[in-house]
């Protein structure tokens, strides 16, 4: 399909990504239209997520998003702005289940500040975090 049919598609979400972030089976939907579409394109993904973004980093389907975006899409000013609002708890996202991996994808696609930010919060408690089961993944 040509790029203005799978923008045409992707719209279709328009309105339900919170939906489709809660589907063990839609978020594989978001995923492909953070990896094929510019954020121009689906520019509604980031929108949608903005409001209850701690809560969708610490989503079993949720951090799947996240990731994506660290990967595709960060350079975008918008994307940027979201995972500074995540990140601004990089200490307790490190020490949860699913809150993590979000963590590692910042530590690995993320912006230099982004980054710094990490290493900051990891500094802050480095015993508590490398003998946390969750944070010690990022402590690797």
């Amino acid at each position: 399909a040509g790029r203005g049919l799978q923008a045409r598609i992707a719209a279709g979400l328009k309105d339900g990504v919170a939906e489709a972030m809660r589907s063990p089976h839609a978020n594989y939907v978001l995923q492909k239209i953070i990896k094929v579409l510019t954020p121009a394109e689906a520019a509604f993904v980031v929108g949608e997520i903005k409001e209850d973004c701690l809560e969708w980093a610490r989503h079993e389907y949720g951090c799947r998003i996240y990731c994506r975006l660290f990967e595709h899409w960060i350079q975008d000013k918008n994307t940027t702005a979201l995972m500074d609002l995540v990140l601004a708890d990089a200490e307790g996202l490190m020490r949860h289940t699913f809150g993590h991996h979000v963590v590692e994808c910042a530590l690995d696609h993320g912006l230099p500040h982004q980054k710094q930010q990490i290493f900051a919060a990891l500094r802050k408690n480095f015993l508590r975090n490398a003998g946390n089961r969750n944070a010690a993944y990022v402590v690797e």
